[in-house]
């Protein structure tokens, strides 16, 4: 802009001359013709290019924010991947700890159970052996002596039939 009234200055003098015979010459038109140049050049600067120039820089930054958004995201989404990873194993730790447990309490009480049935058929066979002991006893008490005497002879027939037929046997 500061060298325009000096372009000025150098063509004012010959500007209004209308000598066809050197065509380089600038005429009147030039400068009102340059004006209007500038004048649309400015203009569109303002209206148009400037517009979308700041678009443009404002798309520029708008896509990096987003970008270092998404990156950011990205490294939170690693970290909450991470983060599930350790605490699915730790879950799984956990189960595994627990059933184990479970596992050996319902053993032992497996055990105990076992051990509660064994102990429980021994002092009932012992109850029984005491319990025919005691009939037998009772009960040999309880016979006369002629029982007993019919008992002995029918036994000592049994004897004698079986000696005889071991002898048959062995002869």
């Amino acid at each position: 802009m500061r060298l325009f009234p000096v372009f000025l200055l150098l063509f004012s003098s010959k500007a209004f001359s209308a000598d066809t015979s050197n065509v380089l010459m600038v005429d009147g038109t030039f400068f009102i013709e340059l004006s209007i140049f500038i004048f649309i050049i400015l203009f569109l600067n303002k209206f148009m290019f400037q517009p979308l120039l700041n678009l443009k820089e404002d798309r520029d930054i708008e896509t990096s924010v987003r970008i270092e958004r998404a990156k950011s995201m990205r490294e939170q989404s690693l970290d909450l991947a991470l983060e599930y990873k350790k605490r699915l194993s730790e879950f799984r730790l956990e189960i595994e700890k627990s059933s184990n447990e479970k596992i050996n309490e319902a053993k032992k009480q497996a055990d105990k159970i076992i051990k509660e049935a064994k102990d429980q058929s021994i002092s009932a066979i012992d109850q029984a052996r005491k319990n025919l002991n005691y009939e037998l006893i009772s009960s040999v008490k309880n016979m006369s002596i002629d029982e007993i005497k019919v008992s002995d002879d029918e036994i000592s027939l049994q004897i004698r039939e079986l000696s005889n037929i071991i002898k048959n046997k062995v002869n």
